[in-house]
């Protein structure tokens, strides 16, 4: 009897977690104690289609104890590698021009703890859409054009994303947030990573993310360069 056995979820490049399974027998230090299923590696080599994927899970079966599973099956079942666009350093960062003077507790630094409270871009993104959901549902009661509202979860947003410190973009979460920042040396590489996933992996993302909608729409309206299609 197997002794394969779940062992947890992490987060993938495209916004759904993946599953990864654990074999005892194998040594802690292996390589291969710990691994992901069919379904995980099509969904890490980007596959969105479910006819594509059942044509590559077959695909791949067949190929299985020849002698290793060649990436190029990904490929030909509609795969990509995964894409990283480097994030430059902003010319003029929007965190030294925000309130400084206000204690520990002003909301900036609330944003910026709660996202470096989370080692991933999964976790970031769900803390900071909440933040935003909150100020979203709470402007309701002002008499105030949406976009003043945005541009100040935006500044927010932006100073938060600064104090994070990457490098590049190779997920999901990543893009889908720093697209809607208030640089534009960073909205750019952002637009060209959710681009060729737009009506695919970035479309069931959003679908079940409606403060994410809401927000990239004002963003959209603040900064005619965004794409129509983030909203």
């Amino acid at each position: 009897m197997s002794q394969i056995k779940p062992a947890g979820h992490i987060p993938s490049p495209y916004g759904v977690p993946l599953a990864v399974f654990e074999d005892p027998t194998e040594p802690m230090d292996s390589d291969k104690r710990y691994f992901h299923d069919i379904d995980g590696c099509m969904t890490v080599a980007g596959i969105h289609n479910p006819d594509s994927r059942a044509r590559c899970k077959v695909a791949l079966k067949a190929a299985m104890g020849k002698g290793g599973v060649p990436f190029q099956i990904f490929l030909d079942h509609g795969g990509r590698r995964i894409q990283k666009e480097p994030l430059p350093r902003p010319a003029e960062p929007v965190y030294p021009s925000l309130p400084s003077d206000c204690g520990v507790d002003i909301p900036v630094e609330n944003w910026i703890t709660l996202a470096l409270d989370h080692a991933d871009w999964c976790g970031r993104a769900r803390v900071l859409l909440k933040i935003i959901d909150e100020n979203l549902d709470r402007s309701d009661g002002f008499d105030l054009p949406p976009e003043i509202i945005g541009l100040s979860l935006q500044a927010l947003l932006t100073a938060t994303i600064e104090h994070v410190g990457d490098k590049e973009i190779d997920c999901l979460e990543a893009a889908a947030l720093i697209v809607l920042t208030a640089h534009h040396e960073w909205t750019e590489p952002a637009i060209r990573w959710l681009a060729p996933i737009r009506d695919t992996w970035f479309a069931d993302w959003k679908e079940s993310r409606p403060a994410y909608r809401e927000f990239a729409g004002i963003c959209c309206k603040i900064n005619p360069n965004l794409p129509g299609w983030l909203a």
